[in-house]
């Protein structure tokens, strides 16, 4: 969000300007780590400065390999538009629009009956796009050598032709992206950093200004937040590549983060980009619009500007950019808008200054429901893993719990989830197939292969899974097989493998009966491998080893999946929270409270 200025600030403020066509956008890692596009422009019209034929704008915000970031000063260009810069310069000589995208306002040719009008009429443009060109050309008329020599800036073009998503931010796939949070009924938490703050504003006002601008947003959406508390970055908060999912909200600009002369404040979000979806799914499906997947955002102000040390203005600006973090896009970049839903909106991009606070206008809610709708939320899932148990071709086990997991999805709205597969490898260690919700894995030979660990992401085969409620869908999950455990001594066709039985009962050779128990500790030995626990040894078990009023823990094996469910009458079992995949040998829920909790019996259930 920037402060009002008028056409003539903007002309005397500019380094330079002209009317440019955009023919090229690229993508790159600075210094600082952050992504950056770099914009082609060809001048089509010298305003202000001295220009080359083609000259290079940068802005924070891109794609590249599978990391992306938005940043609300980006102007959010496209190949093939017209537009009237207003640039600034940085001290490395870097061009950018002055005032984020309010300094590179859009130009729409004119048109009649669909086609477009003649040039000799408004010099080709819209009544108002051609009326703010005469009004710059006026004010710069006469005056020679005013401007900056900005040909140092000179570019050869790449071309990258983008899409785009109405009201959100996207980047240059036309994808937008959204925190997860909410599909599984959690709040997004955030950090404030109060260390300076405009004059004459309490750190109390502006905690509470930093509540209502959240209240605004989840008022009208899914978005639950939760406040963690007041620290110090130490950084400029844009610049922190925390993947936590969390929101860092900076009320200062005492790292000079914030460059643009009008800037009022800015907001952005971070996010990557799965290799084998490279254009959906990270982030879940609404409606028909894919999503990639938020890992953090970030709010940053610009607390030596007047306007903010106004608590209304403060608190709009903060709704304004939390707004950006939360992927949308300005409601428009015309200072002279006429259209008032576009003007009154929360995200236009000129702060209000008439004391509305934390208001949104009616253009917002629905656009910010595009990603977050406030009634169905997409479903959502975990990753899994598989131990398999190999043999010779055609003599795969088949045991009930043996190569095969049930591929289970969760939604806060229904339990009518359908489930697909798609993208699984072929590495020949064998093949996956689908009955149902049941995955199969059967190996294609007596394959020996140690147990991986999940966090390092090897696998010796993998498939994706996406769940679908009829109108929304899950971001793809990852199953994987981790590891391959041979079972060749025909006179045990249990589905045992063979170095188990060797592990625990000292000879492969050994005729263990796969549904007794060995132990006594209730869990027959085909449960204990597959559970990872030992089937000698009774204290081996899934237990739950702690409780109390607020948490819940219990032995678990690394990154299978687990349900806590709870009753008051010891027949129906109902989920409580969500489910908990460990990656460790801990599981553990942080119960619920409220009086339907008051008084429960509990069990935990691994999902099969």
């Amino acid at each position: 969000m920037v402060e009002p200025v008028s056409t003539e600030q903007q002309v005397a403020r500019a380094a330079a300007i002209c009317r440019a066509t955009v023919v090229g956008q690229e993508c790159f890692v600075g210094a600082d780590g952050g992504i950056r596009t770099r914009t082609a422009l060809r001048v089509d019209e010298v305003l202000k400065g001295k220009f080359p034929a083609m000259v290079a704008m940068v802005h924070r915000g891109g794609l590249v390999g599978t990391r992306c970031e938005t940043f609300s000063t980006n102007p959010k260009l496209r190949v093939g538009e017209e537009r009237l810069l207003f640039l600034g310069r940085r001290p490395d000589g870097t061009l950018y629009a002055e005032g984020g995208a309010a300094g590179a306002r859009r130009l729409q040719r004119a048109t009649a009956g669909g086609a477009r009008v003649a040039a000799s009429v408004t010099g080709g443009f819209a009544t108002a796009d051609a009326a703010a060109l005469a009004e710059v050309r006026a004010l710069v008329q006469g005056v020679a050598g005013i401007g900056e020599d900005v040909t140092s800036q000179a570019i050869f073009p790449s071309a990258i032709q983008p899409q785009s998503v109405p009201g959100l931010l996207v980047d240059t796939n036309g994808i937008a992206a959204r925190f997860l949070a909410p599909d599984r009924g959690e709040p997004i938490e955030y950090f404030v950093d109060a260390q300076r703050l405009p004059t004459g504003i309490t750190q109390a006002q502006a905690l509470n200004a930093v509540s209502n601008a959240f209240k605004a947003w989840s008022d009208v959406t899914s978005l639950k937040f939760k406040f963690v508390g007041v620290t110090n970055f130490g950084r400029a908060a844009s610049t922190i590549r925390a993947e936590d999912g969390r929101i860092r909200i900076q009320l200062h600009d005492f790292y000079n983060d914030l460059t643009g002369v009008t800037e009022l404040g800015h907001g952005g979000n971070l996010y990557f980009v799965n290799q084998q979806f490279p254009v959906e799914g990270t982030g879940g499906r609404v409606g028909a619009n894919e999503f990639y997947e938020v890992f953090s955002g970030y709010v940053g102000m610009k607390d030596t500007q007047v306007p903010l040390q106004t608590l209304a203005t403060f608190e709009e600006v903060l709704t304004h950019e939390i707004g950006h973090v939360l992927s949308l896009d300005h409601s428009s970049i015309n200072s002279t808008e006429t259209n008032f839903a576009l003007k009154d909106a929360i995200m236009f991009a000129f702060a209000h200054l008439d004391g509305r606070g934390a208001r949104l206008g009616t253009w917002d809610p629905p656009v910010i429901r595009q990603a977050y709708p406030q009634q169905n939320t997409p479903p959502f899932g975990f990753n899994r893993v598989m131990d398999i148990v190999s043999a010779f071709p055609g003599e795969a086990p088949n045991f009930p719990g043996i190569n095969r997991i049930e591929l289970r999805g969760y939604d806060l709205q229904t339990t009518n989830l359908t489930v697909q597969l798609t993208n699984a490898t072929a590495n020949g260690a064998g093949v996956f197939s689908l009955t149902n919700t049941t995955l199969y894995f059967t190996p294609t030979d007596a394959y020996t292969g140690d147990r991986l660990d999940p966090a390092t992401g090897g696998d010796y085969e993998s498939v994706f899974m996406r769940f679908s409620d009829g109108t929304n869908a899950s971001p793809y999950y990852s199953v994987s097989v981790i590891s391959l455990q041979p079972q060749l001594n025909l006179a045990r066709t249990n589905g045992l493998p063979d170095a188990w039985v060797a592990q625990f009962f000292g000879s492969a050779d050994a005729l263990v009966n796969a549904y007794a128990d060995a132990d006594g500790d209730g869990i027959n030995n085909i449960n204990e491998f597959r559970l990872g626990t030992d089937p000698t040894n009774s204290a081996s078990a899934l237990r739950i080893t702690s409780r109390s009023t607020t948490n819940l823990q219990w032995t678990a094996r690394s990154y299978d999946l687990y349900e806590v469910q709870g009753t008051t009458n010891l027949s129906t079992w109902f989920r409580i929270g969500n489910p908990v995949l460990p990656t460790n040998s801990v599981g553990t829920l942080n119960l619920p409270t409220g009086s339907a909790y008051n008084r429960l019996f509990l069990r935990v259930q691994r999902v099969p």
